[in-house]
């Protein structure tokens, strides 16, 4: 079990995860728009939550480019991978991504209970930092917009 839980292999679980579920949510898309023979356009404007489902589904790659620019960060829980992975958590649980949580949850689990070894430059952790923010604000605004529906 401990083989299956460790952090390179759980990594790479949730970097084809989030790799994975905007490409097959694309091909739904394109597969609905055929399937009803018209624009994929007038789909996202005939289905408003469809539109913002995609939204959240876009938000995997720049969550996905976050956790390879952090490629070289140390394995630990207290380092800025470990606050990444809590944050991703949170997102993925208020956008109900289920198995992204999971998954994230996992990764938390396997990292090392201990302090950052390998410091990222200051360049990584503002990028890191900001995909955070922006991600943190598409969400609270897509669960305002969802909510008003």
């Amino acid at each position: 079990m401990t083989l299956l839980l460790h952090p390179t292999k759980i990594k790479r679980v949730l970097f084809g995860y989030w790799l994975m579920v905007p490409l097959l949510f694309g091909v739904y898309i394109l597969t609905l728009a055929t399937v009803k023979q018209v624009s994929v356009g007038t789909v996202f404007t005939s289905i408003p939550s469809l539109t913002l489902t995609s939204i959240v589904v876009l938000l995997l790659f720049f969550q996905l480019f976050g956790l390879y620019i952090m490629n070289n960060s140390s394995d630990c829980r207290h380092s800025l991978l470990g606050f990444y992975l809590k944050f991703n958590m949170v997102q993925q649980l208020l956008s109900v991504n289920i198995p992204g949580f999971i998954i994230c949850l996992l990764f938390y689990r396997s990292l090392l209970d201990a302090k950052e070894v390998v410091v990222l430059p200051k360049q990584v952790q503002w990028t890191v930092y900001g995909l955070m923010g922006f991600v943190g604000l598409l969400t609270i605004l897509i669960l305002w917009v969802r909510s008003s529906l």
